[in-house]
């Protein structure tokens, strides 16, 4: 369990790096017509999921840093993380139709 936490944050990490070089990766974007893609700034959509995915990633890391030399409890431990991710995801998510 000891590298549990930040291999998940690792995973954000890479799926943020994917997303910036790969947009068609992000859910819905894929399935769009021509049409539907040419409305939309791919640039600054895929960056802002890029950085939010990323961000989420670092944070989840770096609580699981400081909850090891904190020594919290496991429970605790997972509660964090699980807590930032979704937080974290909701926020990217709710903001993402703002930057269209």
């Amino acid at each position: 369990m000891l590298f549990a936490e930040p291999l998940i944050g690792f995973i954000f990490i890479i799926c943020g790096l994917l997303v910036k070089k790969y947009p068609n990766l992000i859910a819905g974007y894929n399935s769009m017509s021509t049409e539907e893609k040419k409305k939309i700034d791919v640039k600054n959509f895929s960056t802002f999921i890029h950085n939010g995915l990323i961000i989420t990633g670092a944070l989840v890391i770096i609580a699981r840093v400081i909850c090891y030399f904190l020594d919290v409890a496991l429970l605790y431990r997972i509660l964090v993380g699980i807590i930032i991710i979704v937080f974290g995801l909701f926020y990217t998510l709710a903001n993402a139709t703002n930057t269209n």
